[in-house]
């Protein structure tokens, strides 16, 4: 079956970003059942993903958008079904003309410097193009200026039950008390929103699940630090989805899946690429949304993958008593100060260094890149110091590379891939 884009359709405004995004993946998935049976299962989790949050009225759930890190565990317990409005631009992002038109839209009402994904997020609100409006809103303080801009003005528009919590700059036992006193908050928020109370029991199984997917993850990491890599890098982009999916059993498949295909790949001395790895690229921020085929490209033509991304490397915090509230509770606090990019980019940098040394002690790398989004003015903020660390700690240099991950528009996939290709040949020179 072949796949037809309907871009154009949200550009015309005819179809919501939710419809198009959901259609795009179950089209994706039958045309790689026609093709590539085998395959599949990189396209499972989007239809599940996505078909949830568009079908969650249909489905008599009741819809909660986030933003930043929460406890999304106790959401699924509730029986709501979770939003990560993140996962919206990252989406889009491929789709350039389709992403410029809410970043414009966006640019016209509020703050140019904005994060092009906050300016996604809120530009689709202001189209009325999510399809879907959110029963309730919730969202952190962190990780950044820009989201501490979008998500209020979000909040007024949307005009519904909404909670906020304060992530703490320390992350002592006092700052995992503060945060645990605010999780309880948020469960009275969650039983007054849906008018029944925690059912533990739920919330345990809920803890198991999100058990699983955490322990996978942290497998399946692992699995990247043999040499040569037996996984891509574009499934670092997929797996993002696990910051508000891990209490869902569509993850756990996802992931296994993923873990087997690897375990199979390193019994089998084989890497993700085709003609040999030569360049094990650590990226110290973002990964390149708006052009995920320029990760093929590399890894086919120079023999470059991306091995981990800093933001997105984590060590899962798992329950590990799901009888004993308060215990889980800390867990809860811990996980959402150790989500992806909050752990490195919204504290001090110091955090951020600790990062970047367990990944090249314990990951073979030989190039250092900062892919630097341009909207993310504190992690700009540190490249001198992190730079400097590799330098000094490992003697690489680090290729300070300015792109925006979500606006195609700034520079091309080509711009970059040369960039890119010029310091691995040129500096880095293996």
């Amino acid at each position: 079956m072949a796949f037809v884009d309907e871009m154009y359709k949200v550009i015309s405004g005819d179809m919501s970003t939710t419809d198009y995004i959901a259609s795009s993946a179950e089209g994706k998935l039958a045309h790689v059942m026609d093709k590539d049976p085998d395959g599949r299962w990189v396209y499972d989790i989007q239809v599940a993903q996505w078909a949830q949050i568009r079908d969650a009225h249909k489905n008599g759930k009741k819809l909660v958008a986030f933003g930043g890190p929460m406890p999304v565990d106790i959401i699924y317990a509730f029986d709501c079904q979770p939003y990560y409005l993140d996962q919206l631009p990252l989406s889009t992002a491929p789709k350039v003309d389709m992403t410029a038109k809410f970043i414009d839209i966006c640019e016209t009402k509020t703050n140019q410097s904005m994060c092009s994904i906050d300016k996604v997020e809120m530009g689709v609100l202001l189209a009325d193009q999510y399809g879907i409006k959110p029963d309730a809103f919730v969202y952190s303080t962190v990780p950044c200026d820009s989201s501490r801009i979008a998500y209020p003005i979000m909040e007024k528009i949307w005009n519904v039950p909404t909670f906020n919590i304060d992530l703490p700059f320390r992350r002592d036992e006092r700052g995992v008390a503060y945060l645990v006193k605010q999780t309880k908050e948020f469960i009275t928020f969650m039983e007054e929103f849906t008018g029944k109370k925690l059912d533990w029991n739920k919330l345990k199984e809920c803890m198991e699940v999100a058990n699983k997917s955490n322990e996978l993850i942290g497998k399946i990491a692992d699995l990247r630090s043999n040499t040569p890599c037996p996984l891509p890098g574009i499934l670092l982009v997929t797996n993002a989805c696990m910051s508000g999916q891990a209490a869902d059993p569509e993850m756990v498949k996802f992931l296994e899946k993923e873990y087997e295909t690897g375990q199979m790949m390193v019994e089998l001395g084989m890497g993700a690429c085709m003609n040999g790895e030569k360049y094990r690229m650590l990226f110290l921020q973002n990964m390149f949304w708006t052009q995920l085929k320029a990760y093929s490209y590399l890894e086919r033509e120079y023999g470059a993958i991306c091995i981990m991304d800093v933001l997105g490397h984590y060590h899962p915090d798992i329950y590990e008593n799901l009888d004993d509230k308060e215990d889980c509770f800390k867990v809860m606090a811990v996980k959402m100060m150790n989500l992806p990019m909050i752990h490195g980019a919204a504290g001090p940098v110091d955090y951020y260094c600790d990062r970047i040394k367990y990944l090249m002690d314990n990951f073979n790398i030989n190039a250092s890149i900062f892919l630097g989004h341009i909207g993310c003015k504190h992690t700009w903020a540190s490249t001198k110091i992190l730079s400097d660390y590799i330098q000094e700690n490992y003697g690489m240099p680090t290729l300070l590379l300015d792109v925006d991950c979500i606006d195609g528009r700034y520079k091309t996939a080509e711009e970059v891939q040369d960039s890119i290709v010029e310091y691995l040949e040129n500096v880095v020179k293996l």
